[in-house]
Parts: structure tokens; sequence; C-alpha cells
């Protein structure tokens, strides 16, 4: 997303496919992460770069037109490419609680630890109730943007929740390198972040119920 031309932000910008191995294009370092360790970021630098026309996306100026009209997807998808990762870690730390032994039985006998991951179950069925929901709205021309705010909302703090409790579950051994609970672990934090802060969501949320401040005339 680059600014092509003068005048406000919104007729201003434009996407703009740009090879990384063109001539301008410098990348200096690798950014090392939290989490989400097979997707680089890295430091890059931009001098004179120059494109062809062809490879600007859709019509010039349009970027940022472009960038809000996709959020309300980013967001739902968001939540969908997580459903299954907060089920495998459920079910993964259930099998391991149950072959785990403390204290002269399974660490899943423990009715605090069943009783905690039929919790966590049934947030994520709600989770996905609220997403089918959204997409079905969204499918027949709705504006979801509330419903897709609150999934994207949702799924991170459920996630860093899940996580985190399912790890407590595994002991020592969920803190090591070699459990996928602690790569879930360190992942999740980003879903709060990325495509839209928690505090963002809730911001779109409140204008939709019409409870935020309003500007003194």
């Amino acid at each position: 997303l680059a600014r092509t031309s003068d005048g406000p932000p919104h007729r201003s910008m434009s996407l703009v496919c740009l090879p990384m191995d063109a001539r301008g294009v410098t990348i200096s370092r690798k950014i090392e992460k939290l989490g989400m360790h097979a997707s680089d970021t890295t430091e890059s630098a931009f001098d004179g770069v120059r494109v062809p026309r062809s490879y600007v996306i859709g019509e010039m100026g349009m970027g940022f037109v472009y960038q809000m009209l996709q959020f309300q997807e980013e967001r739902m998808f968001a939540a969908a490419s997580l459903l299954d990762g907060l089920d495998r870690t459920i079910n993964d730390t259930i099998e391991y609680a149950r072959q785990r032994n403390a204290f002269g039985k399974s660490v899943l006998d423990n009715q605090v630890v069943h009783f905690r991951l039929a919790e966590l179950k049934t947030e994520v069925e709600l989770l996905r109730s609220l997403l089918y929901r959204a997409v079905g709205l969204y499918v027949k021309g709705v504006n979801v943007t509330p419903l897709a705010s609150m999934a994207k909302l949702k799924v991170g703090r459920l996630g860093r929740e899940l996580s985190d409790a399912c790890l407590q579950y595994w002991g020592g051994m969920g803190f090591s390198d070699e459990m996928l609970i602690s790569r879930f672990f360190r992942d999740m934090r980003l879903i709060s972040i990325g495509g839209g802060t928690d505090e963002v969501m809730l911001g779109i949320i409140c204008k939709a119920m019409d409870t935020l401040p309003r500007k003194k005339k």
C-alpha cells in the first residue's frame, strides 16, 4: 500500500505488487519475533523503486478503500483459520492429561482439569456459532462488520486464554519447544494485534452500538 498521488488518504493510495528483487529494494535485516517463526518479518528500505503501471492492483488511488473493504473477510478468516487449532489443542491436552499421572491418578481425573477443559470447549463452540452466523449473513450481502469484529476479538482473547490454560496441564513439558502447545501459546499472542487490535475491534463494536462519546458541537 503506497501513496501514489497527493490528496486525502482514501483517494491517494494504491495497492502495488512489488518484486522484492527490484532495483532499489534493500532488505537490511530479519526481525526476530516472539512467535510465528515460520513467517519472516524484515526491515526493508525503498530507494527510487519503479515498477510498471501494470503492477497496480485495481484502480489507482483506491488502495485504502480496497484495504478497508477486505477487513470483514480478513477478520472472519482469522477466526475460521484458528478453530481447528483450538480444537486440536484441547484434544491433545485431554490425551496428554489422561496419560500423565500425578499423586496416584491421571491429571485428567482431577475435576478442576476436566471441568476447565469443558468450559474451554464450550467457548470454542460459541465462537464457531458466531462465525457461522456472520459468514451466512455475509454471503447474502449483509454488512457484518460488527459480527466480524466480535469474532476477531473473541478468537484473539480465547486463543490466549485457552493456550495458557492448556499449557498448564502439560507441566514442564509444555514449556519446551518439543511440544506443539508451546508454539500455539507463542503464536496466539499475535491474533489480538494483527488484522486490527482488540481495542480497534471494541471501538468498531461500540460504534455499531452507538455508545462512543459524541463529539461536542
